[in-house]
């Protein structure tokens, strides 16, 4: 196995400098995106009459997550939180609430064909929105900003 190369010190003091503050530059930046994301998120749903929280809940039962309890525990939410929300999408017509076929005391949640549709037009405002916010990017800061999303929630793909 090949020796490594001693890095100078002051090169590693200098990166490490460099890295400390491009962090705390990004901590300083993170808080106020992930506020105007939310916002941009409000009033893209707020024609549908629907809160990004449970948009979010539907992409999640959509994608096969269907225990409340579960759902609860993604969200980091109290399972009553849930449950309205839950409600909520029910009394649009968007959700349904099923006994659980092997376990008679437990419910699952199901997106009916009109919450399916709802959450295509969903989709589709986000993307239309997401094209607004991101069309001054070229296609390489793109994949830039998509591999480090990716990586930051932990996606291997």
């Amino acid at each position: 196995m090949p020796q490594s190369l001693p890095i100078p010190i002051e090169d590693t003091a200098e990166a490490t400098s460099e890295r400390v503050q491009v962090v705390s530059s990004l901590a300083s930046l993170s808080l106020p995106l992930m506020w105007s994301l939310r916002q941009r998120a409000m009033q893209v749903y707020e024609p549908f009459s629907v809160r990004p929280t449970r948009v979010l809940m539907m992409e999640m039962v959509d994608r096969g997550v269907t225990s409340p309890k579960t759902l609860a525990e993604l969200l980091e939410a109290v399972p009553p939180a849930v449950t309205a929300m839950a409600n909520e999408l029910i009394d649009k017509g968007w959700l349904l609430r099923e006994t659980d076929p092997e376990d008679g005391r437990r419910v699952r949640l199901r997106l009916t064909p009109s919450g399916q549709e709802a959450l295509r037009s969903l989709r589709r405002a986000w993307l239309d929105a997401s094209r607004e916010e991101l069309e001054r990017f070229d296609l390489s800061e793109l994949r830039t900003v998509l591999s480090v999303f990716n990586r930051l929630l932990g996606n291997t793909t």
